[in-house]
């Protein structure tokens, strides 16, 4: 009895305890055999308080693991009546109440938005983006293909816009049949199978808003990565909430945001271990910030590259995925162009296999487009300080630090006359005293002709004989000169169109232009004497079929064509057009009325001949329309805009109709707009393309379209309503764009 009555006395606070009441015996004396002296409670007690703590929480009867805290506390000598009390005095039903909102919410939702219509369109699985809009007529292995819009892969071309250059509809399609089932659209049957599928694709497109769905917008909305990484140990809900696909689909949702959270990186690297490699492979450039992972996904998106082999669609999704994952940090950007480098000079770049020459010029190539992306991204003088590490030679790291000067300084003075990022128009001439560098490095022979010293004398302290001299004779190679910004600007300093008195007041510009000729030549071929006299020949006859159109005097058709089938001569072409009618000056001359429409053909010519200098010729026609104002005569707005149908009808649609919308509308007549949209419908035809629709929507609203003004765009405008009430226009048009159609119909 004393030993429990002990047991119960209340321990006094620290520093007021009596000697002797310490737990041990007093001083001087013994305590007895076999008795302990403790204050604690028993471990029966402690353990049952915390179990009733729990079993009174609020809603502890909805906890996962509340049978198992109920055999703990009866085994641990609690009442099952007082558990049953406890549970059931707790209840408040939150899960409950909140599956009941939901439902009200779901009730209460919009009909559009239960539907699937609004937003951006739903896309159906396995369905492809547009191809690249380039030119049909490019010989095949080249990036030529007829553009097609959002048709599934592998599909019936029955979306894309006929006529022009787009090849010609066979098969059923052509008579108003469907591509699938062989009943016509029109009919009983065919009517219940559109209507079947367009609510088929609704469903899929719905979104469950159920208890979860909101939970996980609470989480990306007051997600903080400070409090979680805080957590000590590893907390019980981890490890549920990383073998639940809804979890780590949040998880990985928040992996963008936030690069460094450790537990979004022990989510992803679970997922990698654990068997679900395709839901990291699915970030994309967010899984680029692991680089234990990063490394095997970027062997993997190499392989799909060298895969696609000339599938021009294949090889620039692998492109794009390429500068999604390694523009994330400069760390995953040297990564990504030493292994492209590895290629490029034959080697395997640890991918185990060999590389051929073909894969050698597209390691090349995807160099050059990550190095633009990474610009676009880190800033471009941080990625041209950084070039000189991935040169192949001493000598071609002091050419790239030499250019990444010249673009430098050109991109200050552009800077400073106010020309926003890569616009066409009058460029400022580049720095000569850089340029002049860059061309010594290359072509100057001053330091190989250095006379010797005769023979038996020693030269001076510190003077290499030129024989020894292994810099001299050692010159950088094409690389350096083939980086997309510099080949741009020494072809916009090459062929420059001086307009007025500004072709005769500057007496280096000849030298200047001789400069960059030789750097151009140097940069588009191998070496080779025939090649390199085949290039100077083709960049001379074309600045020669140039200065002719300056004074008005069109070219010879068919042999200006094959000119403008040579990529350097085409490129020479459109800078110089660009730089003359880009120019306000041009426009005040008396030449200007007879040398506009020979311009304007042969950038037509150009710009259809050549598909990857597409972007340029667009550049080209909006600094013409910039430079003439809305002051200026309509037929020469209609003839730029006439540049733009011929470039349509060669195949590329949709980067001209967005150019059209985005970036001429503001210097041109809503009018004009309306003539260009009616030239395009001319060209394209039924049905259409969800993209294409979408794109000519947007045109017309910019172009304050209205019905009755164009016959043929009214016909567009009822064709697509057909196509969007029977369920045939993929992808779905976005909700504007939805409105602005009904609005035209009226």
């Amino acid at each position: 009895r004393a030993g429990a009555m002990m047991d119960r006395v209340d321990t006094p606070p620290p520093g007021m305890v009596p000697p002797g009441m310490g737990g041990g015996p007093l001083p001087g004396v013994s305590a007895p055999q076999g008795i302990s002296v403790s204050f604690a409670e028993p471990p029966g007690e402690s353990k049952l308080l915390d179990l009733e703590r729990t079993l009174a929480a609020k809603d502890a009867v909805m906890e996962p693991e509340v049978l198992a805290t109920l055999r703990d506390y009866v085994a641990n000598g609690g009442k099952p009546a007082a558990a049953i009390e406890l549970l059931s005095e707790n209840y408040r039903g939150y899960a409950q109440m909140t599956g009941l909102v939901c439902k009200w919410l779901e009730i209460t939702e919009p009909e559009g938005e239960k539907a699937g219509a609004g937003g951006a369109g739903h896309q159906r699985a396995g369905s492809g983006g547009i191809s690249a809009a380039v030119s049909p007529q490019a010989r095949r292995g080249s990036s030529a293909a007829t553009p097609t819009f959002g048709r599934p892969a592998g599909a019936e071309d029955d979306d894309t816009p006929q006529g022009g250059g787009t090849m010609p509809r066979t098969g059923s399609a052509a008579f108003g049949l469907a591509s699938g089932g062989g009943e016509r659209a029109n009919t009983p049957t065919g009517q219940i199978r559109d209507k079947t599928a367009a609510a088929l694709r609704n469903w899929r497109a719905r979104v469950r808003k159920d208890e979860m769905w909101f939970l996980e917008r609470l989480i990306r909305r007051k997600f903080d990565p400070r409090r979680v990484d805080a957590a000590k140990g590893r907390p019980a809900w981890m490890q549920r909430l990383l073998v639940s696909d809804r979890g780590r689909a949040v998880l990985f949702s928040l992996a963008e945001a936030h690069p460094n959270c450790l537990l979004i990186t022990i989510a992803i690297q679970h997922a990698w271990q654990h068997g679900h490699a395709d839901e990291v492979r699915a970030l994309g450039p967010a899984a680029a910030s692991y680089f234990s992972i990063f490394h095997e996904l970027l062997a993997e998106h190499f392989t799909a590259l060298i895969a696609a082999g000339d599938d021009e669609d294949r090889r620039a999704d692998a492109v794009d995925v390429i500068k999604r994952a390694c523009t994330q940090s400069l760390a995953t950007y040297l990564f990504a162009q030493m292994m492209l480098a590895d290629l490029a000079r034959g080697g395997d770049a640890g991918l185990g296999r060999g590389s051929s020459k073909a894969v050698s010029a597209l390691a090349s190539r995807v160099s050059r487009e990550l190095e633009a992306a990474a610009a676009a991204t880190h800033g471009s003088s941080t990625v041209r300080k950084i070039a000189p590490l991935l040169a192949e030679s001493d000598a071609n790291a002091v050419a790239t630090a030499v250019a990444g000067d010249l673009l430098l300084t050109t991109e200050e003075e552009r800077r400073r006359r106010g020309i926003e990022g890569n616009a066409a128009g009058v460029a400022p001439p580049l720095p000569r005293g850089i340029l002049k560098k860059l061309h010594a490095l290359y072509l100057d022979d001053s330091t190989r002709d250095a006379i010797a010293p005769p023979p038996g004398m020693v030269p001076p302290p510190g003077m290499v004989p030129p024989s020894s001299n292994a810099n001299a004779s050692e010159r950088p190679g094409a690389n350096p000169l083939r980086q997309p910004e510099l080949l741009r600007s020494l072809f916009d300093e090459a062929f420059r169109c001086n307009v007025g008195a500004a072709a005769s007041a500057d007496p280096g510009r000849a030298e200047s232009r001789a400069q960059c000729v030789d750097l151009i030549v140097r940069a588009v071929t191998d070496g080779g004497e025939d090649e390199v006299a085949e290039a100077r020949r083709a960049l001379e006859s074309a600045t020669r079929a140039l200065e002719a159109a300056a004074r008005g005097s069109a070219p010879e058709p068919e042999s200006f064509r094959d000119l403008v089938g040579y990529p350097p001569a085409a490129a020479g072409v459109i800078a110089w057009v660009s730089s003359a009618m880009g120019d306000p000056e041009h426009y005040r001359q008396v030449h200007a009325g007879a040398s506009n429409q020979v311009y304007f053909g042969m950038l037509a010519r150009a710009a259809v001949s050549q598909a990857r200098l597409c972007e340029r010729a667009l550049d080209a026609v909006g600094a013409a329309l910039a430079a003439m104002g809305k002051g200026s005569s309509e037929a020469l707005h209609l003839g730029a805009l006439d540049v733009a149908v011929e470039m349509v009808e060669a195949g590329h649609v949709l980067p001209v109709i967005e150019a059209a919308t985005e970036r001429w509308s503001r210097h041109v007549d809503p009018s004009h707009l309306r003539y260009f949209a009616g030239e395009v419908l001319e060209v394209a035809g039924p049905p259409y393309g969800g993209r294409f629709a979408s794109a000519m929507v947007r045109l017309l609203r910019g172009a304050n379209a209205r019905r009755g003004m164009n016959r043929t765009i009214d016909e567009f405008v009822a064709q697509v309503r057909r196509q969007r009430e029977g369920g045939r226009l993929h992808p779905n048009l976005a909700k504007e764009d939805d409105t602005f159609l009904d609005y035209l119909a009226k």
